[in-house]
């Protein structure tokens, strides 16, 4: 079954992945495909969909020949911190050692922080920190970007930094040099 159009982003799909779900992955990204509007977005995400495409028939094929690779440890998977509720003003909401999955409002004067990625399926309003012991890798994705402040590692944008054609649209917040970007999705 394909996942809802809601959860058919870029994100999702990597996030399956990154999770080892192959083939969730794959459908997000032949959605992906079939909808981009540009050719060069289209080639970059048919180029993921082969490489993923790529992965689960070399994985198939070590399943049906019954033995792992000697040299292949199963990697620990660590499950992104899931919230469900909104965060509202005064809350602090802290995913050690991993990334956060919110699927409700960030409000005015919550806080959200990751030690890997922060993931907000709605309105981000409040405070959202990715990366926050040292990675600059990590990133901030949302909805509907309209923080009181976003960082990743020690840098950070507040209300007033953020650029005014981002506010209100979907938006990640990634690290270039040693400062934060606002880009869409």
């Amino acid at each position: 079954m394909d996942p809802p159009d809601l959860f058919a982003t870029e994100t999702m799909a990597e996030l399956c992945a990154r999770q080892g779900h192959t083939a969730d992955a794959i459908a997000i990204y032949r959605r992906l495909v079939a909808a981009a509007d540009d050719d060069a977005r289209r080639d970059r995400l048919q180029k993921r969909l082969e490489t993923l495409a790529a992965i689960g028939t070399a994985r198939a094929a070590i399943a049906n020949a019954g033995t792992a690779p000697q040299t292949a440890a199963k990697p620990a998977v660590r499950l992104p911190q899931v919230v469900r509720q909104p965060v509202r003003a005064g809350q602090v909401v802290y995913a050690e050692g991993g990334d956060l999955v919110v699927l409700a409002p960030v409000n005015p004067g919550g806080q959200v922080i990751a030690d890997g990625n922060v993931h907000v399926y709605a309105p981000l309003r409040g405070r959202a920190v990715a990366g926050a012991h040292g990675c600059a890798q990590a990133r901030i994705f949302c909805q509907r970007l309209e923080a009181e402040l976003v960082g990743i590692d020690a840098a950070y944008l507040t209300a007033d930094d953020i650029p005014r054609e981002r506010l209100s649209k979907p938006a990640q917040v990634i690290m270039e040099g040693d400062r934060c970007v606002v880009a869409g999705l």
